[in-house]
């Protein structure tokens, strides 16, 4: 049988512990790596890392499900999904499930029925030869979609990423690179703990940060290796920068 890393995502504290517990007593090959309560852990926790199932709450307070789904499908191909739901007949059930092709559980969760559930998950990885186990990115690194493939990149090889439209221009130390990701999706995957949204479509490594221009609105990135970057800044972006 094969081990499946799993993520839930439940905004009520006690079906999420009541999840957790039964996974945990009645199907210990499912490894839960993380527990999420909100839209915006559970993005940042399923890309960073990219579960085999999510058990995902089909209400979330303050963003829908489908929100989720959209955004993690521009990023990375969607692991098996089982919705929880307290409602039999709702019509945004319905689309949520066509959308992710997933089963649904009635909370609170039926033992048989979570058996069940991971049962057909099982059925369709043994019948689609495609579902060999995803490449993982190399320790400290993360992937990013690129037109030929998947870029890997750690933290302090990313200088800094502009946005254009749907896409992004990643300046590594080691060159450029076109990703197929939003701004949104890269910056929470890398975190802002060491990048700082510089203005509406850039976002800089603020530990590279050497000096900043107000006249002329620009700021200088410097690595390790002693190359610098020259960075146009908008006025908001020079005002973030000079927070720092």
């Amino acid at each position: 049988m094969k081990n499946y890393r799993a993520i839930i995502v439940e905004d009520e504290r006690l079906p999420r512990l009541s999840l957790l517990q039964k996974l945990e007593t009645y199907h210990p090959d499912i490894e839960v790596v993380e527990c999420c309560e909100s839209y915006e852990t559970a993005l940042t926790a399923i890309l960073r890392h990219r579960p085999d199932i999510l058990f995902l709450d089909i209400q979330l307070q303050g963003h829908t499900t489908l929100e989720l789904l959209r955004e993690l499908k521009e990023a990375i191909p969607l692991p098996h999904i089982i919705f929880t739901t307290a409602y039999s007949n709702s019509e945004y059930l319905l689309q949520a499930i066509r959308f992710a092709a997933a089963d649904y559980l009635l909370k609170p969760v039926d033992v048989s029925d979570l058996a069940k559930a991971i049962h057909r998950i099982e059925e369709r990885d043994a019948m689609t030869p495609s579902s060999a186990p995803q490449p993982t990115a190399p320790s400290g690194k993360f992937p990013f979609r690129t037109l030929n493939g998947t870029l890997y990149a750690g933290k302090e090889e990313v200088v800094y990423v502009r946005a254009s439209g749907n896409y992004s221009n990643i300046m590594l130390t080691e060159g450029e690179e076109i990703v197929l990701e939003r701004l949104g999706v890269i910056e929470r995957k890398l975190g802002t703990k060491e990048f700082i949204r510089a203005g509406r479509n850039l976002l800089l490594n603020r530990n590279l940060i050497y000096k900043i221009n107000r006249k002329h609105k620009y700021c200088i990135l410097r690595t390790p290796g002693g190359q610098e970057y020259e960075v146009e800044l908008s006025a908001g972006g020079l005002d973030a920068v000079e927070k720092l």
